[in-house]
């Protein structure tokens, strides 16, 4: 009956093995490609590991190869990639996972370890230490679609394999010395593990929802620039309708006063006329043709001039650029935001905003200066804290704008001196998947 008892966990620990290396597969390759033959190929793996498990009956030789081959195997059927890359992947992933055993059975060895329960800790430790290296190369990629969690919530989750280990080890050594706790420490172990496991699939799930939260965050600032847009030219269009409708009373009374010799009275007509409607909108600063950058551009430099702020804008870009409309204003509608929002604190119309624009051989690129009175707060990694009282809804944006840059394979560059605010982004249209 014991014998059968302690199959369970063995069973148990054969799945959690496939689901570790299919954890792998999803973080290098994305989702896979669910179909019969990959199903098929998952059991065959399930089965070699589950009698290994319970026999130890292939050589180390031939424990690799059928590792390696029958993970080559399970790529080919659920993921388009080439050879080269499943080979490569195949192995990698068997070796990383039988050089992290070496090592931990050598550590195992290293601080006494009962030879009874090696095998089990040292299984154990590996699948905790290969599930740990999943999430780390997971957060350090850049090319995943997943928003990075706060710091100390990786910390946090991190502390988790640390104490698994630590939990075990105590209790794998009562077990040495307590026979009638071995099924204790294995169903114990894969319990843990599976604790593991299911703590970093949530840490997947919290990542999802970053971004998420982000994507929500630029669909709503698209739309708030649609809106915006949308409420200028409306305001235009009926201008225009206006001066059409009143032009001909209009030009009757100039011609009436032409007539009669009133000719400086028709001077004061038309300049009345200058000074009203079409006169008195603000000033477009931005007229490169593209309607992200002149909407964003020239909302803000009404704000400016409603402020009494200075400034100044260089823009040289054409009508249609390489990227998403979203990013382009997720990174010009913060970055003026927040140097209108530093601008507002300086007194006697001091502040300034100088903004630099150009599109050449694909190559975007953006410098933005301003200077600011209040201290500008960092946190404990040196990212700048938002100076507004809503921490929720604001703070992201400089977070925001390294996210959308990174879609074009750019970067952003913060320098802070005397005052002085400057932010230099870079982009390059040719990383571009569609056209803003």
């Amino acid at each position: 009956m014991t014998e059968y008892l302690t199959m369970i966990p063995e069973l148990l620990l054969s799945l959690l093995h496939l689901l570790i290396i299919r954890k792998y597969m999803k973080v290098f390759w994305g989702p896979e490609n669910r179909n019969l033959k990959g199903y098929i190929e998952w059991g065959i793996y399930y089965v070699f590991l589950f009698i290994n498990n319970i026999s130890s009956m292939f050589p180390p030789h031939l424990l690799l190869f059928g590792n390696v081959l029958l993970i080559f195997m399970i790529s080919s059927a659920t993921r388009k990639r080439s050879v080269m890359q499943r080979c490569i992947f195949s192995i990698l992933i068997c070796t990383v996972w039988m050089l992290v055993e070496v090592i931990v059975l050598m550590i195992l060895i290293s601080v006494g370890f009962d030879s009874r329960t090696l095998q089990d800790a040292g299984s154990f430790i590996s699948k905790i230490c290969m599930l740990l290296l999943s999430v780390i190369i997971s957060h350090c990629i850049k090319d995943n679609h997943y928003s990075e969690i706060p710091l100390l919530y990786f910390l946090s989750i991190l502390l988790i394999p640390v104490s698994s280990i630590y939990v075990m080890h105590h209790i794998f050594l009562i077990a040495a010395v307590h026979s009638e706790y071995m099924i204790f420490s294995a169903t114990a172990s894969f319990l843990l593990l599976v604790v593991n496991y299911v703590i970093f699939e949530v840490y997947d799930w919290i990542s999802r929802n970053a971004e998420l939260r982000e994507q929500n965050r630029l669909y709503a600032q698209q739309l708030e620039l649609c809106s915006q847009q949308a409420e200028e030219r409306e305001s235009l269009y009926l201008e225009i309708r206006r001066i059409r409708h009143d032009l001909k009373n209009h030009l009757s009374g100039l011609l009436g006063m032409v007539q009669t010799g009133q000719t400086s009275e028709a001077e004061k007509y038309i300049m009345q006329m200058l000074d009203v409607g079409v006169g008195d909108r603000p000033e477009e600063v931005s007229r490169s043709g593209n309607i992200v950058v002149d909407s964003v551009i020239n909302h803000a430099y009404a704000v400016a001039q409603k402020d009494n702020v200075q400034f100044n804008v260089n823009v040289l870009v054409p009508a249609s650029l390489p990227f998403e409309s979203g990013h382009l204003a997720i990174v010009l509608g913060n970055l003026l935001e927040n140097a209108l929002e530093a601008c507002r604190d300086i007194s006697d119309g001091k502040g300034f905003i100088c903004l630099d624009i150009s599109y050449v051989k694909d190559i975007f690129q953006l410098c933005i200066k301003n200077n600011y009175q209040a201290k500008r707060k960092k946190d404990n990694i040196g990212h700048y804290l938002t100076t507004k009282g809503d921490t929720i809804y604001h703070g992201l944006g400089l977070s925001s704008i390294n996210h959308a840059v990174v879609n074009y394979h750019g970067q952003m560059d913060i320098t802070d001196n005397d005052n002085i605010f400057q932010v230099i982004v870079v982009m390059y249209g040719s990383y571009s998947e569609k056209a803003g």
